[in-house]
């Protein structure tokens, strides 16, 4: 038996004894004597939830017939059902233990206060009493921070047993978070389990000792994942977001009970928060990138009250590894950073480009809420608008390093990105690409150019524009050029010197929900090319027409 398979069974065997000790210990009597403590008889903070409610998801939620990502249950007719129909670690039973729903029950006025107290009840009915699962850190500091954003709801009008109970089970879980948040299973999630720790034990009275355990635990994580220049680790720009609105929410919770900010709070929010302004697209929403969505522009906007007034926007964030670019109504924001270590996305050298409130060239987005091979797929070069290749991953090289400069002038702005592939110390292939946008931003322009190719690659490599599912697109006439026809009625022309230019399927996944099938325009060699090895250069611009005519087009990838 190989050392790796010995050592990935010993790694497996540990980990079932901790689950097995923690299993005991959580259900053993003397855990829970742990986490009794004093009644709370009311909240004494209302956190805003600043998220826009789904009043469609709220009614799906109220029938007990819903889809989440890949899983769709239906309770005909029984609400309560919906506990013992998700199962453990799907999409589907995070969003329901979460307490995610109370947010789009919310927003349905009065009528939903009972089923939702039916549904919370049924919980109660079920998990009151720790679960490996449905106490897991993670979900319980959402759960937590959901309740307190809309307690109203749940206990307006009902019977001092009910308001007890529910508060009860509050307080409890609070206290299970000051000893489990640590157990978190990534950073990110220890992160927002701490924010939710501090966030709870603020709003609920008799948690003092809680609140300075979750801000300690707050302290630390924020040190660990946010870089100086105020971004995330992650590079995820849809986390980035949520921990920004949840430091927020505790900031304000502060603020309302008279304590003092601390300093790391005050001194991280401004720049995490300037770093959601960066990715921030013309439509209000984010930028696809790293496993992030579109997500809720009333959210971004939420979250940039939190800028700094008189702070210059960012044009780089260094330590994250972005650049945007923005001229007129054009924005572009690039990945320069370098190739990802195995496992993440493959997003380096891609970029996103958008006109006024529609998008142009976007990643696919993230795969992680979808069943199978889709997480992998999704993490690949080829789901990016960069460079790819056909041939195995293993001939671009493991490892490599990136640099990158930046000019404007008069005419608009540069950036050149040199991407060099293999070992550290060792000649290997390289991919430059240069961005120009001009000052008038209908003109995008780039030069992307291939250093001492392997055979391999020579004949297989692909530069993909994975497009917008809003924008139709359409190979002209010439078979040189392809017509773009944008949601905003703009019409822009994509030109390249590629021996190939082709329209191809794509999907995207960039609003979180199931794939939306959309296009791409691919570059790539003539099928008679056969290079031993060498450089090459392929230019190719994005320019705004003014009128895009019947005439010009005559087919896509979906006819």
């Amino acid at each position: 038996m190989a050392a790796g398979e010995r050592a990935r069974q010993s790694r497996s065997v540990v980990q079932d004894v901790v689950s097995k000790v923690q299993r005991a210990w959580g259900e053993s009597p003397f855990y829970q004597a742990q986490l009794k403590g004093p009644a709370p008889d009311r909240l004494i903070f209302l956190p805003v939830d600043p998220r826009t409610p789904d009043r469609a998801l709220g009614e799906a939620v109220l029938k007990g017939r819903l889809t989440i990502g890949a899983n769709t249950i239906d309770c005909e007719g029984e609400l309560e059902k919906v506990w013992d129909l998700a199962a453990p670690g799907s999409q589907l039973y995070s969003f329901l233990h979460e307490f995610s729903w109370l947010r789009h029950i919310d927003a349905l006025g009065e009528s939903s206060a009972a089923p939702a107290r039916a549904l919370t009840r049924a919980w109660l009915n079920r998990f009151e009493r720790w679960s490996p699962e449905a106490w897991e850190p993670f979900l319980a500091g959402e759960r937590l921070a959901q309740l307190c954003c809309h307690s109203p709801l749940l206990l307006r009008g009902a019977d001092a047993l009910w308001r007890s109970r529910l508060l009860t089970s509050m307080a409890r879980q609070t206290r299970h978070l000051a000893r489990a948040s640590h157990r978190a299973a990534t950073g990110y999630e220890r992160l927002m389990t701490a924010l939710g720790l501090s966030l709870a034990s603020l709003c609920l009275p008799g948690c003092a000792e809680e609140t300075e355990r979750g801000l300690e635990l707050l302290r630390r994580e924020l040190r660990l994942q946010i870089r100086p220049d105020g971004g995330h680790v992650s590079r995820n720009p849809s986390q980035q977001l949520s921990i920004v609105l949840r430091l927020q929410m505790v900031m304000k919770a502060l603020e309302a009970r008279r304590l003092q900010v601390p300093a790391f709070i005050k001194h991280t929010i401004g720049r995490a928060a300037a770093n959601v302004q960066f990715f921030r697209a013309g439509d209000g929403r984010l930028a696809v990138f790293n496993g992030g969505y579109e997500d809720d522009s009333r959210a971004v906007l939420a979250a940039l009250q939190s800028v700094d007034p008189d702070g210059a926007p960012t044009a780089f964030a260094r330590q994250t590894g972005f650049q945007r670019l923005e001229a007129a109504r054009a924005v572009v924001i690039a990945d320069v950073s370098a190739f990802p270590a195995s496992g993440r996305y493959e997003s380096a050298g891609s970029f996103h480009f958008s006109s006024g409130r529609s998008r142009i060239v976007v990643n696919c987005g993230s795969g992680a809420h979808l069943p199978g091979d889709w997480a992998r797929v999704l993490c690949q070069a080829a789901a990016h608008s960069t460079l790819s290749a056909e041939a195995p991953s293993a001939a671009l090289g493991a490892g490599g390093s990136a640099t990158h400069r930046r000019a404007e002038d008069a005419r608009g702005q540069l950036l050149e990105i040199d991407r060099a592939f293999g070992e550290e110390g060792r000649e290997g292939p390289r991919f430059l690409r240069r961005l120009f946008l001009s000052i008038s931003g209908d003109d995008l322009r780039g030069e992307d150019r291939f250093v001492d190719l392997p055979p391999a690659i020579a004949g297989s490599w692909r530069l993909r524009f994975h497009l917008h599912p809003g924008v139709r697109a359409s190979l002209a006439r010439d078979g040189k050029s392809v017509i773009l026809a944008l949601p905003n009625r703009e019409g822009w022309r994509f030109r390249a010197n590629a021996p190939s230019l082709r329209i191809e399927k794509s999907i995207y996944c960039g609003e979180g929900g199931l794939p939306v099938a959309t296009e791409q325009i691919v570059l790539g060699p003539s099928g008679l090319e056969a290079r031993e090895s060498g450089d090459m250069v392929i230019k190719w611009a994005f320019r705004r027409v003014d009128a895009v005519g019947a005439g010009d087009s005559k087919t896509s990838a979906g006819s």
